[in-house]
């Protein structure tokens, strides 16, 4: 059956309209994948860690002792009394750190080499020690040294934390500690051959949101944590 000329019309109408609908698709589709847009971003911001930082003194002396032959009577040049010949040790430092710091001094006192006849064994007869600094603040006398309140305490093999400065530091602060001894006069025949081991640790902490504990108050005396307060 022939179609007429109105069914012809007909089909191409619908055709036209399919193909116009297509058009408006692909259209719509472009303009989405199309859109404007615009960043911006902040420079680099960057945070560094503040530094707390111990070392040697460049601009001082030190003097690592190995004295020998040591006899009764017989002193450092800086103890006082006794001979006053033989040779002081001396541990200059310094603070370099960024942030202000509190400071602090350990020692440990050992004899390595002999059990029963050490030179220091804390009584009047065997090595006495003078352990200060150049400010000038005592760190042990004798065979002791102090504690938070001031009372003496035996050194025996060690004592920590003995406070440097009651108030915190900053950059460049220095220190020069030194070691004198005496073999008292007094000393008998049980000493021959004794040794002794002396050494100094200088440490740091800072002091921001670290306040010093309120019982450390006099440099010399010891400093224990507390109160709020750290060493480390």
């Amino acid at each position: 059956m022939e179609m007429g000329p109105k069914r012809k019309r007909g089909l191409l109408l619908v055709v036209a309209a399919i193909t116009t609908f297509a058009a408006v698709a692909t259209l719509v589709a472009g303009v989405t994948l199309g859109l404007f847009s615009s960043t911006v971003s902040s420079g680099e911001n960057t945070i560094t860690a503040g530094t707390v930082t111990v070392g040697l003194d460049p601009a001082g002396t030190q003097v690592t002792c190995a004295v020998t032959g040591v006899v009764p009577g017989d002193s450092s040049t800086g103890y006082g009394s006794g001979s006053a010949t033989r040779q002081q040790c001396r541990f200059d430092v310094k603070y370099t750190g960024s942030v202000s710091a509190y400071l602090g001094l350990d020692l440990a006192v050992t004899s390595p080499n002999v059990a029963s006849n050490a030179l220091y064994d804390q009584t009047a007869s065997g090595l006495q020690l003078l352990i200060k600094d150049g400010t000038p603040v005592t760190y042990v006398n004798g065979t002791t040294y102090k504690d938070a309140s001031g009372a003496s305490q035996p050194l025996t093999t060690s004592a920590s934390n003995l406070l440097v400065s009651a108030s915190s530091v900053s950059n460049g602060a220095t220190r020069s500690f030194r070691i004198d001894y005496l073999l008292p006069s007094s000393a008998g025949n049980t000493y021959q051959g004794g040794d002794v081991k002396i050494v100094l640790t200088f440490h740091a902490v800072q002091a921001t949101s670290n306040a010093l504990n309120s019982s450390c108050t006099t440099a010399g005396f010891q400093c224990p944590a507390g109160n709020g307060f750290l060493w480390s």
